[in-house]
């Protein structure tokens, strides 16, 4: 085994004050160099005179290095043992004074082994010294000594495999995977509980047919065992861990075995994995939309298959289900290069083509599009990826949608946009209708005011993410655009923090209204963002030391939105940008020079449920535009305090606040204490 000799550093300074000293040994210190030997019982350093403990069931390991900056000559090996057989090693080879093991600098170690026969040692205690001579060290000794000291029978889990990986698994399919619980130790192995926790996509089950999911009980609580399950000394049971898919996104899991194994105190850990890795299709467009053409004329739009996972993706047919009785067609010369493996990153041109037979009629003012689906059979996360194509005959006299933002393509949290279709033209009449629809990053609730069917509507833009406006516009003559006109506004946050909270609350049948109604309730629930300072000290409410939240300097929240934290002027404070009190969101807050040294705290408080019940609430944290962390859907009731995570700074690292097996901190009743109701 080669060893990197981390802990040489902290000899460098007893080098130098030995480099004048005499040894008469090979490798000593005439020529300036010394050897320092190094022993070690498995990763664990000991010390000159130090104790080991060693069972039956467990043989001890001991590696002898060296830190110095001369070769290390390594004698002998003796033990002695009382009573005698009940101790005893071997090494291979077993050095001698004439056949010494020379062990260089920070370079291989020596290896030798230590075996406790109990039967020899039952007549009573049991002890034993081990003696190492070598050529003198820098401290000028030549033998290292340490003893043994037998440690009573235990059990010792070991997991296979201890890190479960499903790679991919495509959707509306379970996998299963088996887990052998091994007891090496020399005792009944109890397993008495156990932590469930991560992607609720996870389950497990014992041979009996017991079997959990993941829920918000197994992973912050744990779920205990009706009746323990015992494994005997060098036995084994199987554990089923199964992944059910809820999406192409990677998912991660973890099992926490409770047990009496003593080396595992804390728990035994089970980590698995899914979709962490595998092939990924992405589509664009997707739908296929080829709007209105000339009746006999055909038109080709380029759709790209793109690889975007980290393997290879396989595509082995792709065909119509439904070509509009022949009016879509996809080009045979690219089908002839199926199957095909696209590398991470690369992408395939698709041809689809769609010649109209006929001008499409109008229903109710709406032309009846020609519709078909396109099916593309690969190894990815949705085997079959089927795309929607549509498309409409026309004799050219459509009206023309175009877009216009005056705020750009590029804007910051809660810019509102002033969008206008005054450019859009028609060859028959006026443009008398319009109708707008955004495609919007998750979790925001904005909409278009005073509605979607105006010509120059606005559109607060308030979380970070790409929106995707779309507008249709109709003539007097009752004819929609040919095709939908398409603009995109990227929402970017330059803050170095940027920080946003969202949430959503089921029993709120709208969450896009706002203020109150009128018995002065508001019409929607109130979740609060907090940001916290280092000197942030507030309430206790566990009575281990102030908690921070409220704190009514250090805490930026919505009675405390912009605070004055540093030195004179306003870039590094935090500001709380926006306060929502009736529903969904968000609430943003922004700190652009944050204070070196500094770790800050983020939070979010049920103040008030206004009877709408639980709220699924999101935390993001954004560093100078950059998602470093997204804690999704978790579940608050009244009066919650969720302590979400860190922000250090200047490294700009995000920690999750856990508890349990990855479970939110999540303090209930936390309005009494701030009232004192």
């Amino acid at each position: 085994m080669l060893r990197t000799g981390l802990r040489a550093l902290v000899m460098m300074g007893a080098i130098g004050m030995a480099a004048c000293a005499g040894d008469s040994g090979s490798g000593g210190f005439s020529d300036g160099s010394a050897p320092q030997i190094e022993v070690s019982e498995g990763a664990n350093p000991l010390v000159n005179g130090g104790t080991v403990g060693i069972s039956a069931d467990r043989p001890a390991t001991i590696y002898v290095g060296n830190t110095g900056t001369g070769t290390l000559n390594l004698k002998a090996i003796s033990i002695a043992s009382s009573p005698e057989g009940a101790f005893s090693l071997t090494s291979l080879p077993m050095p001698s004074d004439a056949s010494p093991i020379a062990v260089e600098p920070l370079g291989l170690e020596h290896e030798f082994a230590i075996y406790f026969d109990s039967s020899v040692a039952n007549a009573g205690a049991a002890s034993a010294t081990v003696t190492l001579k070598t050529n003198k060290n820098i401290d000028g000794l030549d033998t290292f000594t340490f003893h043994l000291s037998p440690e009573a029978a235990a059990p010792r889990l070991q997991a296979t495999p201890k890190v479960v990986e499903f790679d991919t698994v495509t959707a509306d399919t379970t996998a299963t995977k088996k887990v052998t619980l091994l007891n090496l130790g020399a005792a009944d192995l109890v397993i008495s509980s156990f932590y469930l926790a991560g992607n609720p996509g996870y389950g497990m089950a014992l041979a009996d047919g017991q079997s959990w999911g993941v829920t918000q009980e197994s992973a912050s609580q744990g779920i205990t065992l009706g009746s323990p399950l015992v494994i005997p000394q060098g036995q084994a049971v199987f554990l089923d861990v199964t992944y059910t898919a809820t999406g192409p996104e990677a998912a991660e899991g973890q099992i926490v075995l409770m047990t009496n194994d003593p080396s595992a105190a804390d728990g035994y850990v089970i980590q698995m994995f899914a979709n962490v890795a595998g092939p990924c299709i992405e589509v664009t467009p997707d739908p296929l939309s080829f709007g209105g053409k000339l009746v006999g004329q055909t038109s080709t739009i380029n759709m790209t298959v793109s690889s975007c996972g980290d393997r290879a993706l396989t595509i082995s047919n792709v065909s119509f289900l439904d070509d509009a009785g022949g009016m879509f067609s996809v080009n045979q010369a690219a089908l002839a290069l199926l199957p095909l493996d696209l590398q991470p990153g690369t992408s395939l041109q698709l041809p689809v083509s769609y010649t109209p037979a006929a001008v499409s009629p109008l229903v109710g003012g709406q032309q009846q599009l020609d519709a078909g689906t396109l099916r593309i059979e690969s190894n990815a996360y949705l085997a079959e990826k089927d795309v929607a194509v549509t498309g409409f005959g026309t004799d050219g006299t459509c009206p023309t949608a175009v877009i216009n933002v005056t705020e750009g393509e590029e804007v910051t949290p809660q810019t509102r946009l002033h969008l206008s279709a005054s450019n859009s033209t028609t060859a028959n009449g006026a443009i008398t209708g319009w109708e707008w629809s955004v495609i919007a990053p998750p979790g925001s609730v904005s909409t278009f005011v005073p509605s979607a069917f105006v010509q120059s509507p606005t559109f607060e833009a308030n979380v970070v993410g790409e929106y995707i406006f779309r507008l249709k516009v109709i003539n007097a003559n009752g004819v929609e655009s040919c095709e939908q006109a398409s603009y995109t506004v990227y929402v970017t946050s330059p803050e170095a923090i940027h920080v946003e909270l969202l949430w959503r609350t089921p029993g709120d049948v709208n969450e896009a209204d706002e203020g109150f109604n009128a018995f002065g309730e508001s019409v929607g629930s109130d979740v609060d963002l907090h940001f916290t300072h280092p000197n942030a000290r507030g309430f206790d409410l566990d009575f281990n030391g102030p908690d921070g939240w409220f704190d009514d300097r250090w805490d930026a929240f919505w009675s405390n939105a912009h605070p004055n934290w540093g030195a004179a002027g306003s870039n590094d404070d935090p500001g709380l940008d926006r306060d929502d009190t009736d529903g969904g969101g968000p609430e943003n807050l922004n700190l652009d020079v944050p204070e070196n040294g500094r770790t800050y705290k983020v939070g979010a408080h049920y103040w008030d449920d206004w009877g709408y019940g639980a709220a699924f609430t999101t935390v993001r944290v954004y560093i100078y535009g950059q998602l470093r962390m997204e804690w999704a859907n978790v579940q608050l009731i009244n009066h919650d305090m969720w302590e979400v995570c860190t922000i250090d700074w200047p490294s700009g690292a995000v920690t999750k606040i856990q508890q349990g097996a990855g479970a939110p901190l999540v303090r209930h009743n936390y309005w009494d204490l701030l009232f004192g109701l």
